[in-house]
């Protein structure tokens, strides 16, 4: 092994570390396990086909910059929120809907016209009448 391969094993097992760090014991051993597996696989698959060291410490620096976020999104699943937290959301949400209803409902204009005999209720603000209605109106 050579030390530019040696390097990249290091930096991927740290980030490793990093994200996994202050998870349940089990959940966080099995992801770096599973990690420790596939930089094997990916080792020996690489080996096998003639790959140069250089050239497999390069891959696993790439793979490891383009799943960084997949990573990261993978942390963020394995998160446990109590059911307290989400109560507390939702009713939070379920008040702000509230809110924003009544603040629109007071910003909208209604004005209220007759049109052939049936009340028309007016929503968007500014709101017109045709010139037909107008005259309509006046008399």
């Amino acid at each position: 092994m050579t030390v530019t391969l040696a390097l990249a094993l290091r930096i991927v097992r740290a980030w490793t570390r990093i994200y996994t760090a202050c998870m349940a014991a089990a959940t966080r051993e099995a992801r770096r396990d599973e990690i420790d597996s596939d930089l094997w696989e990916m080792h020996e698959d690489a080996r096998r086909r003639g790959a140069s060291p250089t050239r497999i410490a390069i891959h696993m620096l790439l793979r490891l910059a383009l799943g960084a976020p997949d990573d990261l999104l993978w942390r963020a699943e394995q998160l446990r929120v109590r059911p307290r937290v989400v109560r507390e959301a939702l009713w939070a949400g379920a008040a702000a809907s509230i809110v924003f209803v009544w603040w629109l409902a007071s910003a909208l204009h209604v004005d209220h016209y007759r049109v052939d005999g049936i009340n028309v209720v007016r929503v968007l603000y500014p709101v017109r009448p045709v010139a037909s209605e107008r005259v309509s109106k006046l008399r």
